[in-house]
């Protein structure tokens, strides 16, 4: 059954201010959520809304939460989200680097102290309508192996990056630092559907096509080391730095309700205009980007693509013809529509 963005939105909204979140900030979350799952962004969608739901009626999630500025020196600050929703904290975060940009050329906002903040590409398209860089980064709970082991120790912790261009759809760049987003791996679980080898390993370390196994298992770094180095930098610039938990300290967001997760993220904003006018750098963009498109593809490969062009074909289909909800998700909703009891229709 498919759904209309608007349709999705208004029914995530009100299922998170009956959970207790602000009208404002149930807002904020449920549009996160739906643009996730019109770029095809599933796993980041509104499959998150019962285990968004437990934590919040939990008290693990702050739903009153009180964020305020630590600190503010220069081009840097620093933003403590009271162990609010992290889609709220993330926006504030976005906005104050923003103005930090203004006035210096470069801002920065490290979030501590925050939850689960959905797709990072959210936020960097932010920074994109105001004609400006964007980067995200976030941490998470202890998923994924480092590069020669088999313990969890790190987490997803993805990065986005996103620029504007002259004409066209902006270069946007949005990745976990694991082979693949961990919630790829949950909804291949509800569909019944087998991994590739690479996305996962067992208890015992060895690769597995399958995702059950592979989520009591750890995820695998994307590129081997790579992966895995990156990884380590977001925990240190998101957590370690903004005084957040980091690696195993962070709360498994579906597995442990005995505290916050107190998760970190980083923001950083750049205002293209100090360093060359907008007029400039703009088709500068559109000449890389047409050097790239008009590329020859390799065999096999219809054309080359720019980071972000997949996501925002997807997202111009399901607004034309709706977002097409998983069975075992929309069971899921469902159900949390009748413990709610909301009115709007899923």
């Amino acid at each position: 059954m498919k759904r209309s963005a608007g349709e999705l939105k208004t029914f995530a909204a009100e299922v998170l201010a009956k959970a207790g979140l602000k009208s404002e900030d149930a807002a904020v979350v449920a549009e996160t959520l739906v643009f996730a799952d019109l770029r095809g962004l599933e796993s980041h969608g509104v499959s998150r809304l019962p285990i968004y739901v437990k934590r919040i009626k939990k008290g693990l999630v702050n739903a009153r939460a009180t964020m305020r500025m630590v600190n503010e020196d220069g081009a840097i600050a620093l933003l403590d989200a009271d162990n609010g929703p992290g889609q709220v904290a993330s926006v504030k975060a976005m906005d104050i680097a923003m103005g930090l940009a203004q006035k210096q050329g470069l801002g920065a906002c490290g979030v501590r102290n925050s939850t689960h903040c959905g797709a990072l590409a959210y936020y960097t398209l932010r920074a994109v309508e105001h004609g400006m860089i964007g980067l995200a980064m976030t941490n998470a709970n202890s998923v994924m192996a480092p590069w020669g082991g088999r313990e969890p120790v790190l987490g997803t912790n993805p990065i986005s990056v996103a620029a504007p261009v002259g004409h066209g759809e902006p270069y946007v760049m949005d990745m976990a630092t694991s082979a693949v987003a961990r919630g790829k791996i949950m909804i291949y679980a509800k569909k019944g559907a087998r991994i590739p080898l690479g996305w996962g390993m067992n208890e015992e370390g060895e690769p597995t096509e399958d995702p059950n196994e592979a989520l009591k298992g750890a995820m695998m770094p994307m590129a081997g080391p790579k992966g895995y180095a990156l990884s380590l930098l977001v925990d240190i610039l998101s957590g370690v730095l903004t005084g957040s938990a980091f690696g195993k300290g962070i709360g498994a967001l579906y597995d442990d309700f005995s505290k916050p997760q107190r998760s970190g993220h980083f923001f950083l904003a750049i205002d293209i205009g100090h360093l060359m006018p907008p007029e400039l750098f703009q088709p500068r963009m559109d000449e890389i980007v047409g050097q790239i498109k008009t590329s020859k593809p390799a065999r096999g490969v219809e054309q080359v693509l720019i980071p972000g062009e997949p996501e925002f074909a997807a997202e111009r289909k399901r607004r034309r013809e709706g977002i097409e909800l998983v069975p075992k998700v929309r069971e899921e909703l469902l159900a949390l529509k009748e413990e709610l009891g909301v009115a709007a229709e899923i």
